[in-house]
């Protein structure tokens, strides 16, 4: 938790009971969530926090690298994850589609293929971001071997 408490000084955001509250649920839980997850979560703990509120501390997390955003089944609702890799450094994720488990990985041969997608699509690359959707090996292990 500690490291956390420094990525938000380092930011200038305050280290407050909710925010510590959002981390730590996070780090227990080792999955994503929604923001209507950690809501439910947080009213067991803190009296009046709306949902607005945590749409703010989960966004802010995200901005400096704690947390990684995504959308799952193009629904408009997000997801979050704790992000244990440093901030700045090229990376990616995959989720389980049965435990809900994120992990990372810094495999990427992205620039082999930039040429390829600008010269089709005639767009110039700026950015990427990856995420790949698929069972952890507990799961694997769970379902018998089978996907």
């Amino acid at each position: 938790m500690e490291k956390y408490r420094k990525i938000l000084k380092e930011n200038k955001l305050k280290v407050t009971p909710k925010r510590v509250a959002i981390i730590k649920f996070f780090l227990k839980n080792k999955k994503y969530a929604s923001a209507f997850d950690v809501h439910h979560y947080l009213k067991n703990n803190f009296k009046k926090i709306g949902l607005p509120t945590v749409y703010r501390n989960l966004d802010n997390l995200t901005k400096i690298g704690i947390f990684t955003k995504f959308e799952l089944d193009e629904k408009n609702l997000f997801y979050y994850g704790i992000c244990d890799v440093e901030k700045g450094t090229h990376h990616h994720h995959i989720i389980c589609e049965r435990c809900h488990k994120i992990s990372s990985f810094d495999l990427c041969n992205f620039e082999s293929l930039r040429g390829d997608i600008e010269k089709k699509t005639g767009f110039s690359v700026s950015y990427h971001n990856l995420f790949l959707k698929g069972v952890c090996k507990d799961c694997q292990e769970t379902m018998g071997g089978n996907r």
